[in-house]
């Protein structure tokens, strides 16, 4: 199953998940199986949310400007949540039903909400994602680690619990060992991209992650950052209610400007600061963080190829 219309695009046999959960059903086969369900959820359009729910009772996250409209979607945002939680619920049963123990469970995302400061941002919010794993008798029920995984660790690792031989020329290593319990470590850091999507998101961005510090190179600072959300028109277009409340209220404002609006280099202890609302890439006391995480970053790049290419039309803060 795959991510709506792509799912001829990349090779992938059905779309919707009552079709996989149909197929899997009736798979008489023994043969071993590599499976994999996609839900769209909590993917936009969001579903319309319980009219009995206490809008006054949702919490708005500290970065994000709290207007009646966002207290709205932010409702219509978790009842996709909620159907993402069915569907995930579905698949896990049919999966013990037809397997029992004999299967190893993965859940992740592919990146964080979109909301600002999520999706399309390097920003926690948009690369930190949930993960859970489930293995019957292997993996202790209830656990939680703090060791730091890249979704190109996952491929190496499932080889690896189905008893394969790992390649050895692939970015990915096996985390089989945080999975049993033998290590509490993997990563020692993460390294993260954006460029855009098509002309909505062109703000090429680079970024290196360890377990308390964050570096993030910005490209091009002369671009405005666009998303999805800034240039909405539809029923969820709640960026225009934070625009007309930055005209009047300070915090608000900076949280507009911060958006689209960046420097060329953040730095943040994930620590004291885990919403990332303090950028120190000028203080001086941490200067020494700063140029051993942007070499290590430009060395990754060039390790990479990358050739910082501008993906789309950006949009200029002020025309150069």
């Amino acid at each position: 199953m795959s991510h709506y219309k792509h799912t001829v695009d990349f090779g992938f046999d059905y779309l919707a998940i009552p079709e996989a959960l149909k197929w899997l059903e009736q798979r008489k086969s023994d043969k071993p199986l590599c499976l994999f369900v996609g839900s769209n959820w909590p993917h936009v359009p969001w579903p319309k949310a319980d009219d009995a729910k206490d809008l006054s009772a949702i919490e708005i996250p500290k970065n994000q400007v709290e207007t009646p409209l966002t207290r709205q979607m932010r409702a219509r945002y978790y009842a996709a949540i909620s159907r993402m939680d069915t569907e995930l619920g579905q698949v896990y049963d049919l999966t013990r039903k037809k397997f029992g123990t004999n299967a190893v469970f993965l859940h992740s995302s592919d990146h964080g909400a979109q909301w600002p400061f999520g999706k399309w941002n390097l920003y926690d919010a948009g690369i930190r994602t949930p993960m859970m794993v489930v293995w019957p008798g292997k993996i202790s029920a209830g656990t939680r680690t703090e060791a730091m995984v890249s979704w190109v660790d996952i491929l190496p690792t499932l080889v690896e619990l189905a008893g394969g031989k790992v390649p050895q020329k692939i970015d990915g290593g096996s985390f089989k060992g945080v999975l049993l319990g033998e290590t509490k470590v993997h990563r020692d850091m993460i390294f993260t991209t954006h460029s855009g999507d098509g002309n909505h998101n062109v703000y090429p961005s680079r970024s290196m992650r360890d377990d308390r510090w964050k570096y993030i190179l910005n490209l091009h600072p002369e671009f405005k950052f666009t998303s999805h959300v800034t240039e909405a028109t539809n029923d969820i277009a709640y960026w225009k209610s934070w625009v007309e409340k930055a005209k009047t209220n300070r915090d608000a404002a900076r949280k507009v400007r911060r958006y689209q609006q960046r420097p060329a280099e953040e730095l943040y202890d994930l620590e004291k600061d885990p919403l990332e609302q303090k950028n120190l890439a000028k203080d001086s006391v941490h200067a020494e963080k700063l140029a051993k995480m942007r070499g290590a970053v430009r060395d990754w790049m060039k390790e990479q190829g990358d050739k910082e290419t501008v993906f789309g039309s950006p949009k200029y803060l002020s025309r150069p």
